[in-house]
């Protein structure tokens, strides 16, 4: 862009220029109406700017995806085209089509909530990658917005805060002046030891007896001790002393040692009978506790033998049992051994024979098992043979049925069933080897010779039609060949096979010899020369060669196993 002092400057040269042509023109003649007398400022070009033009190209590209994508997924015939010329396009119709789906859900997303947690996972992840490097002392990023602050500052606010708390505090808390209060402390300390000192008194002394005398001295000590409390001794205190030890003298004289002997044996003796009486008391019952205990020692003991004395007893009652046995087994043993004993010595003298008899009929067991194996597999080959020869009927005849398929299907089945016991591995594979049921029925079985015939008449026009087609033909190819092949001569008889690809390898000797072949009913040499042709002939007659093959396949597993049957028979 152009600043102001250089649009000023290009001005002022431009209208220099101008008043010069002016004046030319006026010295010569009138300007031409075409030429204009007057100069207008010229707008400055704008510079080219990369990022715009990289914005345009985006915005544009957006837009076209953005149509294309809606338009593929309105219009279902237009995503392959999109798929197919725009790259990325299924990301967009993907991106849009789930866009249509929750706009609901996006219009109520809450965006800002979203930025919030996202910037506060980014500060906290950034505040300790800070504090791993060890640069947490100089930035940090807030929660609330990303800015960097130093350290240092809010260490300051933070002691600024903590001073207008502690004003707070002071002025809350405090309702006297400072010297007040340091005052108060110091009475209230000094007045605690007095207040302790007042807790502690002097208990009274609480005694209830008959004696008049002790009960004056209890309370002359008494009425000491409330005066000793109150920390008040004055003229009573000496009269009330002298009245303690009056007191104590009256009741040391009213005390007689031989009264005092006296009731101390009295007392001793009423003790000494008690105890008597208790120990009597306590004899009797450690004698019936001793009583109670040796009693239930005795039973328990009682107990304890009979369970002994039963399981002893069933021991040697199942020893008893096991030696009986034991004895019994040894005495059949012996029986048993005299017998055979017996039976031998009788054996050698009466029943010598039996030995021989007994091989003889062995012998003729083996004899009877080997005929009647020899009787089964007889019959076996029997049943095999006539259902050779109904599969042989049915392969040869020429009566047209609906029914050929299942009945080859049944007579192979009861083939099967009857080579099972045989257990001869070639009849087994030749058996598999033969076409599947399904197969079978889906075809009808197999072509009957008038059948093969008849296909092969319907196939030779269009083999002839087709004889004469090059290797890629066209439309002009076809007609050409349908055209040309009606001046070719039918051949007749067996045309010799040459070297030579055009003498008697052409489609008129092959269609000669495969109808002097059928004619002789060689079907293996009419399926191989037909399989000898090549190209669109050889396409034509694929199915009538698959549909002989089959027979001859079959007549040839038939052939097989009627040979085998008979070598095994």
């Amino acid at each position: 862009m152009l600043s102001a002092s250089q649009l000023s400057k290009r001005t002022l040269r431009m209208a220099k220029r101008g008043r010069v042509l002016h004046r030319g023109y006026s010295q010569n003649t009138t300007p031409p109406p075409s030429i204009k007398t007057h100069f207008s400022q010229e707008e400055p070009k704008k510079p080219f700017s990369v990022a715009g033009f990289l914005f345009k190209v985006s915005l544009l590209t957006a837009a076209v995806y953005g149509t294309a994508a809606t338009a593929a997924l309105i219009y279902e015939p237009l995503q392959d085209p999109y798929l197919e010329y725009f790259p990325y396009g299924e990301e967009v119709m993907d991106k849009i089509d789930y866009t249509w789906k929750h706009r609901k859900e996006i219009m109520q997303f809450d965006y800002k909530k979203y930025y919030n947690t996202k910037h506060d996972e980014f500060a906290t992840s950034f505040n300790k990658t800070a504090e791993k490097l060890g640069i947490d002392e100089y930035v940090s990023i807030p929660h609330n917005g990303v800015g960097a602050s130093s350290l240092s500052a809010q260490e300051e606010l933070k002691s600024k805060e903590q001073e207008k708390k502690d004003k707070f505090l002071v002025l809350s808390n405090s309702d006297l002046p400072p010297k007040e209060e340091k005052k108060n402390d110091t009475d209230a300390l000094a007045q605690a030891p007095l207040l302790n000192e007042a807790k502690s008194v002097i208990p009274k002394i609480k005694i209830d007896t008959a004696d008049p005398n002790i009960t004056a001295i209890i309370s002359s000590v008494n009425t000491l001790i409330d005066e000793l409390n109150s920390t008040k001794v004055g003229e009573n205190t000496p009269k009330l002393i002298d009245q303690i030890h009056i007191g104590l003298a009256k009741l040391s004289s009213s005390f007689n040692p031989e009264d005092v002997n006296d009731a101390i044996s009295g007392n001793l003796q009423y003790l000494k009978d008690k105890f008597e009486q208790d120990k009597t008391a306590l004899v009797q019952q450690l004698t019936s506790t001793a009583e109670e205990t040796k009693k239930a020692l005795e039973a328990k003991h009682k107990e304890s033998l009979e369970k002994e004395l039963a399981e002893i007893k069933k021991t040697l009652e199942l020893e008893y049992e096991n030696r009986l046995k034991k004895t019994e087994i040894e005495l059949v043993e012996k029986f048993n051994a005299s017998v055979s004993e017996k039976i031998e010595t009788e054996r050698n003298n009466k029943l010598k024979n039996l030995e021989a008899l007994e091989t003889r009929i062995n012998a003729i067991e083996n004899f009877e098992l080997e005929l009647s194996k020899v009787a089964t597999s007889y019959t076996t080959f029997k049943e095999i043979r006539k259902t050779l020869s109904k599969v042989r009927s049915l392969l040869v005849s020429n009566t047209v049925s609906d029914v050929r398929g299942e009945n080859l299907v049944a007579e192979f089945d009861r083939l099967r069933e009857l080579t099972e016991p045989l257990d001869n591995k070639l009849i087994a594979a030749t058996l598999n080897s033969l076409p599947s049921n399904k197969e079978l029925l889906v075809n009808g079985g197999v072509l009957t010779q008038s059948q093969i015939l008849s296909r092969w008449e319907l196939l030779v026009p269009q083999l002839r039609a087709n004889s004469l087609l090059p290797e890629n033909p066209g439309i002009l190819g076809y007609a050409a060949s349908a055209v040309f092949s009606k001046f070719l001569w039918s051949k007749s008889g067996v045309p010799i096979r040459t070297e030579d690809q055009l003498i008697g390898n052409d489609v008129e000797s092959v269609i000669a010899r495969v109808n002097s072949y059928l004619h002789k009913n060689q079907l293996d040499y009419a399926v191989e020369e037909v399989a000898s042709l090549k190209g669109i002939p050889r396409q034509l007659a694929n199915d009538w060669i698959v549909e002989t093959r089959r027979k001859l396949e079959i007549q040839f597993l038939v052939d097989l196993l009627s040979a085998e049957v008979d070598v095994s028979a």
